[in-house]
């Protein structure tokens, strides 16, 4: 086999993978929508949301775990559908499972510590999202996990900035825009 045979062996591999996981791209475009309607409504009736002083520590743990749980069935479904796991789809599984441990040791933490907990969540999400993106080739997601680390990196330099709008649209421009623009994608991206 010569270098240019090799070459499209892996990018054949490559275009394989990423429709392998147009299924789960589902994923991102869920949790894209989910976060940043939660912050854009957080943000809107602050009142509500706000009410005593655990009910946004409510607010903001219970949805995300009800979401991991109907994401946890959802991806199991596809993968008995499916019927077989690549390696790089394995990968990806344990990615995002480390990603949703730290996940909530970071919201467990900033309770201890009375703080708010998203500018080291966005930072990770933006991690987490641009190894994924590294490992399928994939570059709205590689712009989009760039766009979350930046958003992460705005909070910290500008702390006056309203929290949940940056969190709104770091998770509308790093999750659903990728993962809209993945199910989208057609067979050999």
């Amino acid at each position: 086999m010569n270098h240019s045979e090799q070459l499209n062996l892996i990018n054949e591999a490559i275009n394989k993978t990423k429709e392998q996981l147009k299924p789960t791209s589902i994923n991102f475009i869920f949790w894209g929508l989910l976060i940043s309607m939660m912050s854009l409504f957080h943000y809107s009736f602050p009142e509500f949301i706000q009410k005593t002083a655990y009910s946004s520590i409510l607010y903001w743990t219970i949805i995300p775990i009800i979401g991991m749980i109907i994401t946890i069935i959802y991806n199991i479904k596809v993968g008995v559908r499916l019927g077989f796991e690549t390696h790089i789809g394995r990968t990806l599984k344990l990615v995002w499972g480390v990603f949703n441990i730290a996940w909530l040791l970071i919201v467990v933490l900033s309770i201890f510590k009375k703080q708010n907990p998203v500018e080291e969540i966005l930072f990770l999400l933006g991690v987490i999202l641009l190894i994924t993106a590294l490992l399928i080739r994939f570059t709205p997601l590689i712009i989009g996990a760039i766009a979350v680390v930046a958003c992460s990196v705005l909070i910290t330099i500008s702390p006056s900035i309203n929290v949940l709008l940056i969190n709104a649209v770091a998770t509308f421009v790093g999750l659903f825009i990728p993962g809209l623009s993945l199910y989208l994608s057609k067979k050999h991206v």
